[in-house]
């Protein structure tokens, strides 16, 4: 079975009788009718999506999120590996989920500052230091970049299975700034506390490169986030004011779902622009690229550098023996961009609770969601295509007015 224009078009149908559900169908459907709210654009409504225009050259994608049962691993290890040309210092920064690129600025910071103990003592022996970044998606590139800022004149090489970095899962990720799909890892307030001075860290660094006027280089974008009125985990639970305001609630500002809902205010970090313009920075300052693929934590030791940056990601799993790595997979339809004030999120999910969100970006829509838990492989079958219809055809609906999601 292929998807042609025709399944697209029928996408709204693909569950029998989808539109004669009510449009207010929950509880917290109930009570918002019965509450007065001011719209929250001042009356604006703003264009919905066209689901008939898929992106002409890579309209349905599946990606792999690193998820790491307890959280990210960002650590230094105590004891350096040995090698052929000395000891070498292992930094850990992986598994972040469905979060890499909320994160990666943040994380890369506190990367910089084991390197800086390191470099600090090497320097106290006269041992020159050197650092090799292993992976190169958005982690391994920030990691790369931040190091790159903070010494101008360090040896960075970046090695990686991959140099395309249109072919990372980091490319495939829609780049809203939330914490993604790792809240229930941090469950206490102490870790409560390490999650929030990460998307601190992400916050300075963004508005550092927003307030260089840089912004549009990199694909960043601030952006209203548009939910039902429902809880929304990763911000209510998970993420500080001070990084992601308190949300406002009033009449949702498009013209059938326009019941009352919650506007966030956060950011598009579109990895379709920033992972390539991050490449070009790194390239142009003489960090190295290097194909290669480590099989075993015993072949790091085979590196000339003596610090060695684990960002490999779901990878670090075969690497690392970390079996708390796993694998979840989920599915993108990217749609064309066609009007000038598309510029907005629409995320929370549907009414029932299922995943369901809407990516208005620099150059496309992505629409998604899906969230399988195990499984590891970016090929797509026949059932993907199925899934990918069902996708459409929620948004679709939720654009309608029937914001209930079907059953996968």
């Amino acid at each position: 079975m292929s998807i042609t224009r025709r399944r697209i078009l029928q996408g709204a149908t693909a569950a029998a009788g989808l539109l004669s559900i009510p449009a207010i169908v929950t509880r917290a459907f109930a009570e918002a009718a019965d509450v007065v709210a001011a719209p929250l654009r001042a009356g604006e409504i703003l264009p919905d999506p066209d689901f008939s225009l898929l992106d002409p050259t890579n309209p349905f994608r599946v990606g792999i999120r690193p998820h790491r049962e307890g959280g990210v691993c960002l650590k230094l290890e105590d004891d350096p590996i040995a090698g052929r040309y000395g000891p070498k210092f292992l930094i850990h920064n992986y598994g972040h989920g469905g979060a890499g690129i909320t994160l990666s600025f943040g994380c890369a910071s506190v990367v910089v500052e084991h390197v800086q103990t390191l470099t600090r003592d090497m320097r106290r022996s006269r041992t020159r230091p050197s650092v090799a970044v292993i992976g190169s998606g958005v982690i391994g590139l920030t990691v790369a970049t931040e190091l790159r800022r903070k010494w101008r004149h360090l040896p960075i090489t970046i090695y990686s299975k991959e140099l395309d970095v249109r072919k990372t899962t980091s490319f495939v990720a829609g780049g809203q700034f939330a914490p993604s799909g790792i809240c229930d890892e941090y469950d206490t307030d102490d870790r409560k506390m390490l999650l929030a001075d990460y998307l601190r860290r992400s916050r300075r660094r963004i508005l550092e490169i927003q307030n260089s006027s840089r912004q549009n280089l990199y694909g960043i974008a601030f952006r209203r986030d548009y939910t039902l009125l429902h809880g929304n985990h990763g911000y209510d639970d998970c993420t500080p004011f001070d990084v992601v305001p308190q949300p406002r609630t009033g009449t949702l500002p498009f013209s059938r779902l326009n019941t009352v809902g919650r506007e966030y205010r956060t950011w598009l970090i579109n990895p379709t622009i920033l992972l390539p313009r991050l490449v070009a920075d790194l390239r142009r300052n003489h960090v190295l690229f290097r194909r290669r693929q480590f099989d075993s934590k015993a072949e790091l030791a085979e590196l000339s550098e003596n610090i060695i940056i684990n960002c490999t990601g779901y990878g670090a799993r075969a690497l690392m023996n970390d079996h708390d790595v796993i694998a979840k997979r989920g599915h993108l339809v990217a749609l064309r961009r066609t009007l000038p004030r598309q510029f907005y999120f629409l995320s929370g999910g549907c009414a029932n609770g299922r995943v369901m969100y809407v990516f208005c970006r620099h150059n496309d829509i992505v629409v998604g969601g899906t969230v399988q838990v195990g499984r590891d492989s970016e090929a797509i079958s026949e059932q993907d295509r199925a899934t990918f219809e069902r996708i459409l055809g929620n948004a679709r609906a939720m654009f309608e007015g029937y914001p209930t999601c079907v059953t996968p």
